[in-house]
């Protein structure tokens, strides 16, 4: 009954979140056509940096790994009284470590951009980027208190509200830029944030309501989670600042490479990184996790294995097509999606190459996202820092390596071999530990999926080479460049697709979603 639960969760949460997609999506068409790959969109690229390291290391994935297993051993264990202080105690923390953080840093944003971020820059395109990174910085701080609502949700095994806050987020940037562009320019994208947050706790709250969890100013330091907090969150802190300060170090190195580079590199990273990540990655690993601490609270070592090891089954059966298949289609489809506008053909040149090589980055961070729950669900934050430190090490002395002959593409090579490089740790740690994955069933699954792609991309290749207009050759290549996938895997003896049919049951569906 749990496996269903599971399934039937992780799939809502995968429809909901690709209506994200489809918004994000849309947010990116209008990036792309009105800012193109120029100063202004490097300027937006990099006014991001400092706000998500902030927002990474004071509250968002930081605070849910840590918080989401103490909170749940509270509700087992029926502690109402002690779940209610820690829920307390960690909003006003938030409130407070996250704005004064925001406060300081918006002050000093002009001296950041100039001498951490983007030394390279002109006067002009720092300027704008301090302008932006000022209210991107507001938008964090709402941004912490809808992540916190987020995580105590989750523990509640709620998921659809945060799914749609995903959504809300979106439409607050589309916004944002539809109604202000003409008269704030980039600035516009920054605002959008801002309502986006806004939106993002707005949807969470009824669900926060229906579930009777109060959020009040009060401090509990004494209670013996918010210790346990403690300790388990400052590995996390440092774990999560690592991947922010690498991306540090990718901005104050791109920066001296011709304009357009960092802006190419973000709309690739969102479209072949972000956008399938947190379509099917990041949404097994939201649903998953909950019920791991629940499994390793209550001593059941045996569900644990199998939960973690059907998560990443699921995760390579989604990305690893999503992967096979946006190389696959080409520089036609990048060219399709975005080179109108602002957005030349040496943009969608520029954006495919960086696309294909992080292929290999999305197939690693998908893969990290539910290896690591391993440690997170077992209160075990610290091997995994130590694991992202030699990332860090690893990407950043590839970068500097590679970015001499390479430019804005050796970046993209070091960004996925260290990811990959992560991956394969995490994966032989976790083997280690308790034997919590099952390499048979892994090994199995990867013998399907590998010649199923490859299938796929033979199909897409040799369809390409009819020269058939755009309009239809894309639509032929998804969908039959699919059907050849689930024929070939099927053929090779998958059953998923069968079970998760079978586990979207429609009254099981709707109690879920009431």
């Amino acid at each position: 009954m749990r496996t269903r639960h599971l399934v039937q969760s992780s799939l809502l949460v995968i429809l909901i979140f690709g209506i994200n997609k489809l918004t994000g999506f849309g947010k990116l068409l209008l990036m792309t056509s009105i800012f193109g790959t120029g100063p202004d969109a490097d300027a937006y690229a990099a006014a991001n940096q400092l706000p998500e390291l902030f927002l990474a290391m004071l509250t968002g994935g930081a605070l849910a790994a840590a918080l989401i297993p103490i909170y749940s051993a509270y509700l087992i264990k029926q502690e109402t009284r002690e779940a209610e202080e820690l829920a307390h105690t960690v909003f006003t923390l938030t409130l407070v470590l996250v704005g004064g953080v925001c406060l300081i840093a918006a002050a000093a944003a002009p001296w950041l951009v100039r001498v951490v971020l983007v030394p390279n820059f002109s006067p002009e395109q720092q300027a704008t980027t301090a302008g932006l990174m000022r209210i991107i910085l507001f938008s964090s701080a709402l941004i912490s208190i809808g992540s916190l609502i987020t995580s105590l949700l989750h523990a509640h095994q709620h998921f659809l509200a945060p799914a749609w806050a995903t959504v809300a987020i979106d439409i607050g940037q589309v916004l944002g830029i539809v109604l202000f562009w003409q008269m704030w320019g980039i600035y516009s994208a920054a605002i959008g944030s801002v309502i986006g947050a806004i939106l993002a706790i707005g949807v969470q709250l009824p669900a926060l309501k229906q579930r009777r969890i109060g959020l009040r100013l009060r401090l509990a330091l004494r209670l013996r989670g918010v210790r346990e907090l403690g300790r388990l969150m400052w590995p996390r802190v440092i774990t999560l600042g690592v991947f922010q300060a690498v991306d540090l170090v990718f901005i104050r190195l791109a920066s001296q490479l011709p304009d357009g580079s960092i802006s190419a590199y973000f709309y690739a990273t969102l479209a072949m990184v972000a956008m399938p990540k947190s379509l099917f990655g990041t949404a097994i690993s939201h649903v998953i996790f909950p019920t791991l601490a629940e499994q390793y609270n209550s001593g059941g070592n045996a569900h644990l294995r199998a939960t973690v090891t059907q998560g990443l089954r699921a995760t390579w059966l989604l990305i690893l097509p999503a992967a096979f298949g946006l190389l696959a289609l080409g520089q036609p489809a990048v060219a399709f999606l975005f080179q109108r506008g602002a957005f030349d053909e040496g943009s969608t040149q520029l954006v495919y190459a960086l696309m294909a090589i992080l292929s290999l980055r999305l197939i690693g961070d998908a893969s990290q996202d539910i290896l690591s729950l391993i440690f997170y669900a077992r209160h075990n934050t610290i091997t995994p820092m130590w694991l992202n430190l030699g990332w860090m090490v690893i990407n950043v002395g590839l970068s500097f390596a590679l970015i001499g002959p390479f430019g804005i593409l050796g970046l993209a090579w070091a960004a996925s071999l260290a990811s990959l490089a992560l991956a394969v740790a995490l994966f032989l740690l976790g083997r280690g530990v308790g034997e919590f994955l099952d390499e048979a069933l892994l090994r199995t699954t990867l013998w399907r999926l590998l010649p199923a792609g490859l299938g796929m991309v033979a199909a897409v290749t040799a369809l390409q080479m009819l020269g058939l207009p755009t309009l239809l050759y894309l639509p032929i290549g998804i969908g039959g460049g699919g059907l050849v996938f689930v024929g070939i895997y099927v053929t090779l003896g998958g059953r998923e697709l069968h079970e998760f049919v079978a586990a979207m049951r429609q009254d099981e569906i709707r109690r879920l979603i009431e």
